[in-house]
């Protein structure tokens, strides 16, 4: 986005954080302090990425183990959306969970082609394959697959 659209974008961005606690914390000790109800968002280091080229915090095998098992512990007082990435490793970690969705879309960053290069030739963006693992069932409308314009006008213009 450009520069000058930036106060207005860090607006609305403090708006929709407005009662929410960021922390800096492992997160077991998150997850045992989460109140009763409460929904959240896990995201951690893929299984099998090159941990040390993408996250600044990696995790052993031993960490996804850790993870798994806390959610497990908490799933009946916490409902969780966790994503990771595809593999059997990771689904064989969570066969315990209500439900595993297999995702594919087109990352809308890392293009392969030269946004700098006046070309009308466009390159093929890279595909994610993504599980969405969750301890409830989620709504037939909310399994579907979101179009990309759909996606963005919902997450990213929000």
């Amino acid at each position: 986005m450009r520069p000058e659209n930036w106060p207005i974008a860090i607006q609305k961005a403090s708006d929709k954080l407005q009662g929410v606690k960021l922390t800096s914390l492992d997160f077991e000790k998150v997850i045992a302090s989460t109140p009763d109800n409460a929904f959240l968002f896990v995201d951690p280091p893929y299984f099998n990425a090159d941990q040390n080229k993408f996250y600044t915090h990696s995790f052993e095998l031993s960490d996804h183990h850790r993870l798994s098992n806390c959610l497990k512990k908490n799933s009946n007082r916490l409902k969780f959306l966790i994503t990771y990435d595809n593999s059997l490793e990771v689904k064989d970690l969570y066969l315990w969970a209500d439900c595993i969705l297999e995702k594919e879309w087109n990352y809308t960053i890392n293009r392969t082609d030269d946004q700098t290069k006046k070309t009308t030739e466009k390159g093929k963006r890279y595909k994610g394959h993504e599980l969405f693992i969750m301890n409830y069932l989620p709504s037939v409308q909310a399994s579907l697959p979101l179009s990309e314009e759909l996606y963005q006008e919902r997450y990213l213009t929000a």
